[in-house]
């Protein structure tokens, strides 16, 4: 492909993905089965929409590589598409729900203002991200599918990379839906979990996902205060939502809860210093949260470090996953003497 036809379907791309949103919405991939095909009338009648319609989105996705479609009207799937089912390991079905939701969608189209200091979401929403989601409780539910499906593994990645195993009582502030907890206690029998994030989102949870009463949940705000007592604190991609100001203020909210002997577990993508090393989703990510949050980003190393430090906080070492994701521990400064 000459580099032309590249940058236009670039261009046109958001053409593309709310074409696989609109088909992900339907379920499409679900109801074809793995080594089967479906006609395209039964696959609307099963939809609810017009057969003709769908035919043209699908034969669009067909010249992605994203469904076939034969001239008889028999719909089938390449590898592509079979990532859209939701039994797929690693399914895409809830990204393509999730990124190009009303919220996001019309926030993008107000990314001009960030430039001159604004909040795009806020602009084109008249609200914060996250009133937002309290407002839009399906867009809320699609958002802790994502984190909770996200593409990368992430939640078994950190699970199995960081020894968890002389956890009693670990607490996941802004945890969603408890994805992160069930994975470490699934690996730890002996450990204890409680998932602090809005009251919106606990009380979401339902009873049989609460790992048969050892998580334990409790609403509120970590910019003011988050559950003392647990030897083990967690944020999986939490303060990229925040400024640097805000992200600081979470920070010595946990250290106010930590005793002595505590960690603080930061779980975030890291940045290189050179933008040709990285992988291009971590950037796309980056100017989500500036879609999003207006000054919130995504970070190097180096300034967590800076972060934790302001805080009153050590990092003590990173451990890596095989995820795009790092743990940054943190410690209060009295354990690193």
């Amino acid at each position: 492909m000459d580099d032309r036809t590249a940058l236009d379907l670039l261009i046109r791309g958001f053409q593309v993905s709310r074409a696989i949103r609109l088909v992900a919405d339907l379920g499409l991939a679900d109801r074809i089965a793995p080594q089967e095909a479906a006609h395209i009338d039964d696959l609307a009648a099963a939809a609810g929409v017009r057969a003709g319609q769908l035919k043209r989105v699908v034969r669009a996705l067909s010249a992605f590589g994203i469904f076939t479609i034969d001239a008889g009207g028999k719909v089938a799937h390449p590898p592509r598409s079979l990532l859209l089912r939701g039994d797929t390991p690693g399914s895409l079905h809830h990204s393509a729900r999730f990124w190009t939701g009303s919220g996001s969608w019309r926030a993008w189209e107000e990314l001009d203002v960030a430039m001159v200091g604004g909040v795009p979401h806020e602009a084109a929403w008249g609200t914060g991200r996250f009133a937002y989601l309290r407002d839009h409780q399906d867009e809320a539910r699609a958002f802790d599918a994502f984190m909770a499906n996200f593409p990368d593994d992430r939640h078994a990645a950190v699970a199995e990379a960081y020894d968890f195993s002389d956890a009693g009582l670990i607490a996941d502030i802004g945890g969603g839906n408890g994805e992160m907890l069930r994975q470490i206690l699934g690996r730890h029998p002996t450990a204890r979990g409680v998932v602090f994030d809005r009251l919106d989102v606990v009380a979401a949870i339902e009873p049989d996902r609460l790992a048969e009463g050892r998580i334990s949940v409790q609403g509120g705000s970590f910019l003011e205060e988050v559950p003392a007592g647990c030897d083990t604190y967690m944020m999986v991609r939490v303060l990229h939502d925040w400024s640097d100001e805000d992200a600081v203020r979470i920070l010595r909210r946990c250290k106010a809860a930590m005793n002595a002997g505590s960690r603080l577990l930061v779980v975030e993508g890291l940045l290189p210093a050179n933008p040709s090393d990285g992988r291009p989703t971590e950037y796309l990510i980056d100017l989500q949260m500036m879609a999003m949050f207006g000054a919130a980003r995504e970070r190097t190393q180096a300034e967590f470090a800076e972060l934790l430090d302001e805080a009153g906080l050590k990092l003590a070492r990173v451990v890596a996953t095989r995820s795009t994701v790092c743990v940054i521990e943190a410690i209060l400064p009295a354990q690193a003497s």
